[in-house]
This record gives C-alpha cells, structure tokens and sequence, in this order.
C-alpha cells in the first residue's frame, strides 16, 4: 500500500514538473506577439473556473511573466492582476487579492478594453467591501456604475445591489431600499428570472429588518406571482417554499406581529392567496418554536377560508403540513381524519397529473413530430427517433406514477398503522369500562345489606332521632353564620357604593379640569379655527364629565337619569356658544328614561356634535331660532331626534360620506350603538336616530 501511495506522489511530481518545464519552454521559444499571453490567460481562466486556483495562479503569473518581456498591452497587465487577485480571493486572503489589484492601477490609467476596466473597478469595490472600507467601495461601485450606463445598463442591476448591501450593512435603511429598487427595477423589466428572484429576497430581508409589514406583503405576493409562472410538481415542489426571510435576532412574538400585520393587509385588499402564504410562514416560526399547537391554528385557517375547494394544489400541501402537526403535537384522532382525506385527493392528484403529463407528451409529440416532417418529410429514421423519443417520455411518466404509487402505499400502510393503534386503545378503554362496571356492581350489593339492616325499627327510630338533633343544630348554626355573612356583604356592597361615587366623582373633576385647560389653552391661541378645535375638544369632554356626576349622584350606579343629564348639557351649550344677546331657544323634550352609563357617553357626544353644528351654523344668517332636543320610548326602539329651523344645507346630507371631524364622532358612535341615522333639511336641519337594542335600569 505505501509502495502504491509514493508511486502516485512521484507520477504527480513528474507530471507538475513536466508541466512547468512546457511552459517555461514556451515562454522561452514564443515570438513577440501577444497571442501568446492571451492563451495562457484563457487557460488560467478555465482552471479558475473548475476551481483550481493553484493551477489558476500558474498560468496567470506565466502570463505576467511574458507580458513583461515583450511588452504587453495596458488591457492584458489589468486583466492579468484582475485574475490573480481573484485567485487570492477564492483562497479567502482578502488583503493579497486587494494588493495585487491595486497593482494594474497605473494600467488602468490608459486606454483598455471596457470590460475590463469594469472588472478593475468591480473586484476593487468587492474587496474594499470585504475589508469594511466602505467608503471606498462605494468610489469604486460608482465608476462601474458610470461606465456600465455607457455600455451595459443593464449589468448595473447587481452594481446597485452591492451598494445597497453597504449602506444596509451601515444600517442607512434608506439608501439601502434606493439600490435595491433601483436593482429591482433593472431586473424586473428585463425579465431575467434568477436576477429578478434574487431582488425579490434583498428586499424581502430589508423590510423584514426594518418591521415593514406592508411592504414585506407586497414583496410576498408579488414573490408568489413570479413563482406562479413556472409550474413545479407538488409531490417535489415544497408545501411552503416561500420568500427566504432572514429573521436576525426577532424574537418570536415580533416575527408573528410582522407576519400579522402583512396578512391582514393582504386581506384587506383582497389578496387571499397572499394570505394563504402569510399563514404557512407564521405556522413555520410556531413550529421553529415547538409551538405545534399554534401552527395548526394557522393552516386550519388556511383549510376553512383562504383555500378553494377544488383547488387541489392548495389543498394537498396544507393537508400534509397539517397531518405532519397532528402527529407532532399528538393528535392522533385528527390526524386519522386529516390522513383519509390526503388519499382521497393523492388518487385526484394521481388522476390529474397522469392527465396532465399525457396532454403534455402529447402536445411534444405532435410538435416534433411535425418539426421532423417539415425538415425531412422522407427520413423514416428521424421518424421512428420521434416514436423512441416518445416511448422513453412515457416510461419516465410510467416511473412518475410508480413512485407516486409506492408513496401512496406507504402512507396507507401508516394509516393503517394509526388505525391499528386506535384499536389498541379502545381495547384498553373498554377494559377499564368492565371494571368500573364490576366496581358499581360490589357498590349495589353493599347498599342493599345496608337497607336490610336498616330494618330495624328501634334502631331506625334512635338514628333518626339522633339525626333530627344533629340537623337542627347545625341548621341553627348554618343560620347564625349566614346571618354574618350577609352583614358583611351588605357591608361590602355598601363600601363599593360609596368608593363606585367617590371614583365617578374623581372621574368628573378630573374631566373637568381636562376641559378648563383646554379653554385656557384655546384662549391664547391667536389662530382662530385651531381655538375652535380645543372648545370643541372641551366641550366633549365636559359632556362626558356630566355623565359622571349624574352616576355619583344619582341612587343606583351605573345608570343615569337622560332627563336631568340633557336639561344640564343643554344648559352647558347654551352657556358655551354664548346665545343670551340672542334670541335662539334650545328646548328639550325627554321621557322618563334611565340608561346604563356605556350607553349614555355614545348618545351624549352625538346630542354634543349636533347641537354645536346647529349653533355654529343653522343661524348665520337669523337673529332668532330653535332647537329641540327629543328622547323618547316608541314601541321596539328609542328614538333621539335633534332639529332646528335654522337655514338648512346646501346640499343632501350622507353621513356615511361626510368627512368632517364632527361627522365621523357621529357615525362612529352611532354604528357602536347599532343604530340608523336619517337626515332631512326642509325648513332647517332635523336629524333622527333609531336605536333598536338599549339598555334601561
């Protein structure tokens, strides 16, 4: 053996020495063209490219060799000095490669071939970039850029995706997301598919760092479009390939929140194949975190709403992750039904692909088979090709089948596998119901030779007597303590009375003191409309301050008397719009009413909106006028009616399109109270709202 070991060392040396000895005879024997220098450049090339960088350095530094004594080119010393830096660099010595490029720069200062100018200027860049010199990378990156404008526009496509890793690896996001576009941009019009997907990933990696859930979504969908193009087998392709995200150090509940928030964006426009994908990556973080039971919430998700029920593409892969869960998290009763349904749609999907692969082979046939005889209509050899072309396309489609087969078999097997363990376990359940049934059957036997003892009648007579005496006193005692008990609690619920005034009381001064200030504030501000914004601003609040001293107030709590709260609030309005020099009356018509609290904020911010609108507006052009204010019962609902005789509006009212502040507390508090509003503007302003559910005391 060690025989045969030296053996093979002395061949290899003879042959490396052979090897040298050729060219440094060729070098010595060459005449002074330049032809030479380029074959060996070219030879060195092809060993870089089979990854032999020793052999790689020889040729080069022959190359150099040669071009020195006979005078080489400008272009040929920078592409030598290119290539031996890039030999430095697969060695992974970055200061050698930076180095030994930095040599061609004198070459670089005349006039060579562009492409490799470019390269000087790339790998310069590259390097500089390794080193963490950024500053000059990005001087470099620029030079390509400028020069690739002239010649190749598009080549600047992975020129602006090195600079944008720069400014990323500098955390300037920004900038970052500039490049990448700008790349994207490149890409994405030229069509390019391994370019474009890989712009797809650098700006799926960006907005995953900055927390952009809604451009992260964008980039998710469109990733799922471009993948679409291309028509993978399911039984090969991944249930859940997805856009590579490169989590860093998230924790998980940022990574759900992120994934959160791009899938509720995808819904919201509709995109609910996008939101499909958004659940299989949030399934893949629960699961990353052995949180299996989460993940199922997930495709359950998908199952139930997001995919079609004839889409058996969808269908299969959700249904497998989702079998695979089930058996991980120990759900061994749903994976059986999950598992019943993945072999009805494997004999679908065994069906369709067969199907499929048949039209496929066909539509190749029937296209070669023509181009064969447009080329040589006479050639019966080309034409039993085609027939053999034909038969070797249809046992791979055979072998296809058989494999999709035996993978259907094993998982029948496993099935039946889960069933027979199913089995084992009822059999085990069942045992444990005979011995609960022996262990009732001892229990019945003992009871009855206790009521055959019982049958003594004096013995009966004591016990029972005995008994009597016991119930009455515990009874007597039972009493005495609950007696107790409910002065404590009648106690309690007083204090709570008491402390639930004293909180509604607090609540109150504190909302009006919020309303003096912002009347303060309103009072030094010189901008007139921005003044009115804080009155308003006040005004709500102080309204919802007279909510609270009605409840600490009043006798029970929780519940507000709306006829004394609406006489004070409408005090209040006219006392804030001033209305004593004039002649405008806002009266108030309220039944007997008494609702819980919750309800009263919402009716009181709208009685609020209105009657503000119809004082700052129903009179601009009237000395006088009225508003009335009604609340009253009617037979299933309450009705809340708010109209003055005011100048009217110009136009038809839509609440529902309005977009004023005003409108939109309006509308908002009205769809909490579920109710509907109705406007009409004969001879002023009347406002109606139907309440049909209230709550009353």
């Amino acid at each position: 053996m060690l025989k045969k070991i030296a053996y093979i060392i002395c061949v290899c040396g003879l042959a490396q020495s052979c090897f040298a000895q050729s060219i440094q005879s060729k070098l010595s024997s060459a005449n002074n063209g330049t032809g030479f220098i380029d074959s060996l450049l070219l030879k060195g090339r092809h060993y870089y490219m089979r990854a032999k960088p020793d052999s790689a350095k020889l040729f080069f530094e022959n190359a150099l060799q040669f071009a020195k004594r006979e005078k080489g080119t400008a272009t040929q010393f920078v592409d030598i000095y290119v290539m031996m830096s890039r030999v430095s660099y697969m060695k992974k010595n970055l200061a050698k490669a930076l180095s030994t490029i930095r040599l061609a720069n004198p070459f670089a200062k005349n006039a060579i071939a562009t492409p490799v100018l470019g390269n000087y200027y790339y790998f310069t860049a590259t390097y500089f970039r390794s080193l963490l010199q950024y500053d000059s990378s990005l001087f470099y990156y620029h030079k390509v850029e400028k020069l690739n404008e002239v010649n190749n526009p598009y080549g600047n496509w992975y020129i602006y995706d090195g600079i944008a890793t720069l400014f990323l690896a500098g955390e300037s996001y920004a900038k970052a997301e500039e490049y990448y576009l700008k790349a994207y941009e490149l890409t994405k019009k030229a069509g390019i598919r391994m370019d474009y997907g890989l712009m797809l990933n650098r700006l799926g990696n960006l907005y995953t760092i900055e927390n952009n859930a809604e451009k992260l979504a964008k980039i998710i969908k469109e990733y799922e479009e471009f993948k679409s193009k291309r028509s993978p087998a399911i039984d090969k392709d991944p249930l859940h390939s997805l856009l590579f995200i490169n989590w860093g150090n998230k924790s998980l509940k940022e990574k759900v929140a992120l994934l959160q928030n791009a899938k509720k964006y995808h819904i919201k426009n509709g995109y609910y194949s996008a939101a499909m994908v958004a659940n299989y990556q949030i399934a893949q973080v629960y699961e990353a975190n052995d949180q299996a039971e989460e993940a199922l919430k997930y495709l359950y998700e998908n199952r139930n709403f997001f995919i079609e029920k004839n889409s058996i593409a969808k269908r299969y892969p959700n249904l497998q992750y989702i079998y695979q869960l089930e058996k991980k998290a120990g759900k061994t009763t749903d994976a059986i039904l999950t598992a019943n349904q993945l072999l009805e749609l494997t004999t679908q999907l065994t069906s369709e692909s067969n199907k499929k692969l048949a039209y496929e082979l066909e539509k190749k046939y029937e296209t070669e088979k023509k181009e064969k005889e447009i080329e040589l209509l006479n050639s019966q050899n080309k034409l039993n090709e085609l027939e053999l072309l034909r038969a070797g396309d249809m046992r791979k489609a055979l072998e296809r089948e058989n494999l999709l087969k035996d993978e259907t078999i094993s998982q029948q097997q496993e099935l039946a596998l889960i069933s027979q363990r199913e089995k084992e376990w009822q059999q085990k359940e069942l045992e444990k119901e005979k011995l609960l049934s022996i262990s009732l059957s001892n229990e019945n036997k003992l009871n009855e030779q206790l009521i055959e003892k019982d049958k003594n009648k004096k013995r009966n007579l004591l016990i029972g007597i005995g008994l009597l005496t016991l119930a009455g006193i515990s009874i007597l005692y039972l009493y005495r303590k609950q007696v107790v008990k409910n002065r404590i609690i009648n106690k309690q619920r007083e204090d709570l009375v008491m402390l639930n005034r004293e909180i509604h009381h607090r609540v109150k001064n504190n909302l009006q003191i919020i309303s003096s200030l912002l009347d303060l504030q309103s009072a030094t501000i010189n901008d007139e409309p921005t003044a009115e914004k804080f009155r308003e601003g006040s005004q709500r609040v102080q309204s919802m301050a007279y909510i609270h001293q009605n409840l600490y107030q009043g006798e029970s709590p929780g519940i507000v008397d709306m006829k004394e709260y609406i006489s004070i609030l409408a005090d209040n309005l006219m006392q804030s719009f001033n209305t004593e020099g004039s002649n405008i009356q806002l009266q108030t018509s309220v039944d007997n009413v008494q609702l819980h609290s919750d309800m009263v904020i919402s009716l009181g911010l709208i009685i609020n909106e209105l009657v503000s609108n119809a004082f700052k507006y129903a009179f601009q052009n009237k000395q006088a006028g009225q508003i009335d204010i009604v609340l009253k019962k009617e037979e299933n609902h309450l009705l809340l009616q708010v109209k003055d005789n005011g100048v009217g509006m110009s136009k038809k009212p839509e609440p529902d399109k309005e977009n004023s502040f005003g409108y939109k507390v309006i509308r908002a508090f009205t769809q909490k109270l579920k109710a509907t509003i109705s406007i009409q503007h004969k001879k002023g302003t009347d406002v109606r709202i139907l309440i049909p559910h209230y709550r009353m005391a």
